[in-house]
């Protein structure tokens, strides 16, 4: 049995470890918001350079639809939490929220419609690494999918034989939330945003 000084001594370090997380999980969130759209600023920014070397028009509507969806993910970064992303997708399934638009549809259409498939490629590979970014953000948001991750894990691992930790890692956050999340609806509602 405790005696009462070493109860109270249990008491506050339970208060202050309390307290410290609290103090921590601010500036960390916060820190993790400017890192991710410090990264969507940047691969913006590549695709702009893509385009200003004479690759791609800027009036081509896929480098547009590109552009317009990284904007919305700067814009919005700070809703891209998995709760959030959730009650979107079930307003969407009550249709009490119809979608503003159809990103995803105009988006295979115009990058269907590029002559040149190396400019194709290179948009998809794009369109890839934003999506990975805004995995990863979703994924080290929510400890719910950070454990689906860690159980994808071993199956990415064994499927590749271990020949890159980072890509195995990747792989498995971008199954985890492919399998989770609608991502042509969120897509959809960043483009929507960053219009309006």
């Amino acid at each position: 049995m405790m005696d009462a000084k070493t109860l109270s001594l249990l008491l506050q370090s339970c208060v202050c470890t309390a307290f410290l997380v609290v103090v921590l999980l601010k500036p960390w969130s916060a820190a993790r918001l400017d890192a991710f759209r410090q990264r969507v600023f940047a691969l913006r920014d590549e695709l702009f350079d893509y385009a200003a070397d004479g690759n791609i028009s800027f009036d081509e509507p896929a480098y547009r639809l590109l552009r317009q969806s990284m904007n919305g993910m700067i814009r919005y970064a700070h809703q891209i939490t998995f709760f959030r992303v959730m009650m979107t997708m079930v307003e969407v399934k009550l249709m009490i929220h119809a979608p503003k638009s159809n990103w995803s549809e105009e988006w295979r259409f115009a990058v269907e419609n590029i002559p040149d498939p190396n400019v194709r490629s290179t948009l998809q590979f794009f369109h890839g690494r934003s999506m990975q970014l805004f995995a990863n953000r979703l994924v080290m948001g929510s400890p719910f999918l950070l454990a689906l991750v860690i159980v994808a894990f071993p199956f990415f691992a064994l499927r590749t034989g271990w020949l890159n930790l980072k890509t195995i890692v990747k792989k498995a956050a971008m199954f985890t939330v492919s399998h989770t999340v609608n991502t042509s609806l969120i897509e959809n509602e960043a483009a929507a945003e960053a219009i309006s």
